[in-house]
């Protein structure tokens, strides 16, 4: 990583949004595509469920490449082209935010679904400043969380790519995370409490 990390903006405070604003939020610009990144290893019987989502999803691949054996193919990540109105989109937004915990991350992109799985699995590996290679979960949301703001301005350009936006979604709140002219700006946005 760069000597010189960028700045991270902490935007200001947003009013609080109820699940269903949150949602149609992901959906605000038509010229992007909302995508997930699931990680296998925290929702069980994932590949299973992805296919039994049939058209309730647009599309979906795993972010390993090759064949992968049976444990590997049910832990692994996969980027997952979500629709708006399914009730495979509602499930992962609302009910495995809610207790499932960290799941993994939304994508914001105007990409189409396989560059942009290339892009994302070249961020599944980092080399230490020692030169070894280590594998990465950056779509954790505990570790996104402590490598963005690590990144110079070059290495977050880099990282984002043809990502618009991340967003993790959360019990109490939603966090944004946006890369702006090389700088990492963030955003909390809370959930607002059902009536």
């Amino acid at each position: 990583m760069d000597q010189q990390t960028a700045p991270a903006t902490q935007l200001a405070a947003a009013a609080p949004l109820a699940a269903p604003q949150h949602k149609a939020a992901l959906w605000a610009d038509e010229s992007l595509q909302v995508y997930a990144v699931v990680m296998g290893s925290r929702i069980a019987g994932l590949p299973q469920r992805l296919a039994a989502a049939g058209s309730e999803i647009a599309d979906y691949d795993c972010l390993l490449p090759g064949a992968l054996e049976p444990q590997a193919q049910q832990d692994a990540p996969y980027l997952v082209q979500l629709r708006p109105d399914s009730a495979f989109t509602d499930w992962l937004l609302f009910e495995a935010a809610a207790s499932l915990a960290e799941w993994g991350v939304l994508v914001r992109s105007t990409a189409r679904l396989m560059p942009l799985r290339n892009h994302l699995r070249e961020l599944l590996a980092a080399v230490l400043p020692g030169g070894e290679r280590i594998a990465l979960e950056w779509m954790d949301p505990v570790v996104l969380q402590a490598v963005l703001p690590l990144f110079g301005p070059a290495e977050l350009s880099a990282f984002f790519g043809p990502v618009r936006a991340l967003v993790v979604p959360g019990v109490s709140s939603w966090r944004h995370a946006e890369s702006q002219l090389g700088r990492l700006a963030q955003r909390d946005i809370p959930l607002a409490k059902a009536a």
